[in-house]
C-alpha cells in the first residue's frame, strides 16, 4: 500500500463533519461533531487528543460520570488503533477520530486501515462481544483478566474492546470497506448511552 492511503482519511472525514446530524438539527444546536482529527497516531497524541475531548464533553452538558465513560471508550478505540493498525511503508498508522453527540447518546467513530485478517478477526470479535449481555461480558473481562497472555505490544487479550462493550451498553458498530492490496479501511462506532 503506498503512502496515498493515507490521506484518503482526511475525504473520510470531511464527509462526516458534513453531515448535519439528525434530521432537522442544525449544526451547532445541542447535537452534533464535539470533536474530530485526522493523522498519524502514537502513543504520545493519546493525552492531548483525552484532554481536547475532556473540554469539548465538559461544555457538552454532560454528567461527569457520562464523561469518564466516553473518555474511556475514546482511549480504548485509539488504543485499539495503535496495537492493531496497519503500518504504512513509512511506519506510520493513520487514524480519524470523531466524537459526535447525539439523540441516543455520545458516539465514538474511531477509522484506520487495518490488514484484511486483522480486520477480519476484529469484526468476529466485536460481533461476539454484541451477542452478550453486561453480565456475561463482566464475566468474560475477569476471565481474560486471569488467563489473558499479556504482551507489551499487544495488551492483554482484548481487555480494552470488551471494556469498551461494557462501558457502551450497546452494540458496538464495525464497518470494514472491501479490501485493496491486503488492507482495508475499517470504522468501529461505539455509542455511549445516557
Amino acid at each position: 500500500m503506498d503512502h496515498s492511503k493515507h490521506t484518503e482519511l482526511v475525504p473520510m472525514l470531511q464527509q462526516r463533519l458534513r453531515s448535519s446530524g439528525p434530521e432537522g438539527t442544525p449544526l451547532g444546536g445541542r447535537y452534533g461533531i464535539l470533536l474530530s482529527f485526522t493523522g498519524t497516531v502514537e502513543r504520545d497524541i493519546v493525552p492531548h487528543l483525552l484532554q481536547l475531548a475532556e473540554r469539548s464533553l465538559a461544555t457538552s452538558g454532560c454528567s461527569r460520570k457520562e464523561m469518564k465513560r466516553v473518555l474511556f471508550v475514546t482511549i480504548e478505540a485509539v488504543q485499539n488503533v495503535i496495537h492493531h493498525g496497519y503500518i504504512d511503508p513509512s511506519g506510520d498508522i493513520a487514524l480519524y477520530l470523531t466524537l459526535e453527540n447525539t439523540p441516543i447518546g455520545f458516539q465514538v467513530h474511531c477509522g484506520n486501515w487495518m490488514a484484511t485478517s486483522d480486520a477480519a478477526a476484529l469484526s468476529e470479535r466485536v460481533s461476539h462481544l454484541n451477542s452478550l449481555n453486561h453480565a456475561q461480558l463482566r464475566k468474560l473481562y475477569i476471565d481474560v483478566l486471569c488467563n489473558g497472555e499479556q504482551s507489551g505490544n499487544q495488551g492483554n487479550a482484548g481487555l480494552g474492546l470488551i471494556s469498551m462493550a461494557k462501558r457502551t451498553r450497546g452494540p458496538i458498530e464495525f464497518v470494514a470497506e472491501p479490501p485493496k492490496d491486503g488492507v482495508q479501511h475499517v470504522t468501529l462506532t461505539a455509542t455511549i448511552e445516557p
